[in-house]
């Protein structure tokens, strides 16, 4: 129970909340930046959970390949683009 209480900084180390702050809610904090990346980089379709690499053209949205309204690039396509002089 001593162990538990430690890492979630809960024990008396520096003070009352100094292990709290530094501790479990750091720990928090660090970990929330992936979080925030993936919404920043998702779909823009609503409640799509993928990522959106996708421009649409005309727009500022990105999209993921499941909504481009264009479709996806096969690896046929890119490899006679990538052939073509």
């Amino acid at each position: 129970m001593q162990l538990l209480a430690h890492i979630l900084g809960l024990d008396d180390a520096s003070g009352r909340w100094y292990s709290f702050w530094s501790g479990i809610f750091g720990d928090a904090s660090i970990l929330s930046v992936p979080a925030m990346a993936m919404r920043r980089h998702n779909c823009h379709v609503k409640r799509c959970p993928r990522l959106g690499r996708h421009p649409v053209a005309g727009t500022t949205w990105t999209v993921c390949r499941r909504h481009h309204p264009d479709g996806h690039p096969s690896a046929e396509d890119i490899q006679t683009k990538a052939d073509a002089p």
